[in-house]
């Protein structure tokens, strides 16, 4: 028995030393990959700096062209005349679109990594671009890692825009010259008939000459049927937002609302058009479907509800709110803006000095009477015991 006993111990021991061995020979591979993550990240993170910096250069040199180029050139069926073009003019036409995915902007664009994950020879990452007005572009890119840390953008989901890059892009081109073939592989009804294909392809037309008049002349010509159409549904989103007709517009959101419900990639013009009209339970509804579609829920999204629930008059929701966005990203200025503006419409002034203590530490302000005076949601604090007393004590310490 104890023979026994000393051959189990003997290879107990011999199975913890080969555990302890495999373990020892794992660390530096597990090392070794956590390290290239790190180094994909910091590549990452290098290229949306120099866009911010106003230099395209490094995105340029980011993207996997191949791999673009293919997902471009195979997404629909662009005419070759146009598709041999495509990898000569690569770099023209891809700063072009890039910059047309954004909203528009009195000032500078901002970029910011808001998650980044890593899968070895992989990354996933969700770049927040902010706009004067507080409008956003969200983008997901798509990217390979090499061994030594270098990334390759493969693609990227905009979803300002409403759909994959290289797809949007690949539209565009069929536009360019949209023949019958190419058309009809934008539908999702295959069996679209002749002069209806003939209607879409002047509608593209359309859509290219940014001819409004034309483009809505075709369009309420079309069946209803055909005006469902995703691609359809999307472009006239696109044109009514650059046309002074706020009725035409209203028709275009309702149709997304109608069609597709619940969609992400609808989200963004409908959360613009909602606040616009003062929809704000709806913009609420739409802010949450598009934290659900990025997998996210970052602070800008979580600010825009804190605002809209302020709006309603529920200031327990914007409170939840506004305090969700601080937790998320405290990093982010807007957050503690959009806490100090909620605590202070709710007379909860003691809280606004908690947000107020965050502005002036983390962010460099001096939150002086004179300067609250100048915003209309914050001059009542001036009067406030609560606030006298916090500024007292900032100006003594």
């Amino acid at each position: 028995m104890v023979a026994r006993g000393l051959e189990v111990n003997a290879v107990n021991r011999l199975l913890a030393l080969a555990m302890i061995a495999l373990v020892l020979s794992m660390a530096p591979q597990i090392s070794a990959a956590q390290l290239n993550e790190d180094i994909a990240r910091t590549n990452f993170q290098a290229v949306i700096d120099d866009l911010n910096n106003n230099s395209f250069k490094s995105f340029r040199a980011a993207i996997d062209k191949n791999a673009l180029l293919g997902r471009v050139v195979g997404a629909y069926m662009i005419e070759p005349e146009v598709r041999d073009q495509l990898s000569g003019m690569f770099d023209e036409w891809l700063q072009e679109l890039f910059i047309e995915s954004f909203p528009p902007s009195k000032g500078e664009i901002i970029g910011t990594v808001v998650a980044y994950e890593g899968y070895g020879d992989s990354a996933r990452a969700l770049v927040r671009y902010e706009a004067s007005g507080y409008r956003f572009a969200y983008h997901v890119y798509e990217m390979t890692v090499a061994s030594n840390g270098r990334i390759g953008i493969v693609d990227w989901t905009d979803y300002y825009h409403g759909g994959l890059f290289s797809e949007v892009a690949a539209e565009s081109f069929v536009r360019t010259l949209p023949t019958q073939q190419a058309t009809q592989q934008l539908l999702e009804n295959k069996n679209v008939d002749e002069g209806r294909l003939f209607q879409v392809s002047e509608l593209l037309k359309a859509v290219r000459d940014n001819a409004h008049p034309r483009f809505f002349s075709i369009y309420d010509a079309m069946d209803e049927e055909l005006r469902n159409e995703r691609v359809i549904v999307r472009l006239n989103l696109q044109m009514t937002s650059t046309w002074n007709d706020r009725a035409r517009r209203g028709r275009a959101v309702e149709s997304v609302v109608a069609n597709f419900p619940d969609d992400p990639l609808f989200s963004q013009p409908l959360i613009e058009f909602d606040i616009s009209m003062s929809l704000f339970e709806r913009a609420i509804t739409e802010l949450g479907t598009l934290q659900n579609g990025l997998g996210v829920v970052d602070g800008a999204t979580e600010s825009l509800k804190a605002t809209a629930a302020m709006a309603l008059g529920e200031m327990e929701r914007a409170q939840e709110y506004a305090l969700s966005a601080t937790q998320a990203e405290p990093d982010l200025e807007l957050t503690w803006w959009s806490l100090l503006r909620v605590r202070t419409a709710a007379g909860d002034y003691a809280g606004a000095t908690e947000a107020m203590t965050q502005l002036e530490d983390r962010f460099g302000y001096l939150l002086i009477p004179q300067k609250l005076r100048r915003d209309r949601f914050l001059k009542a604090l001036i009067e406030q015991q609560e606030y006298k007393d916090w500024r007292a004590a900032r100006d003594e310490a």
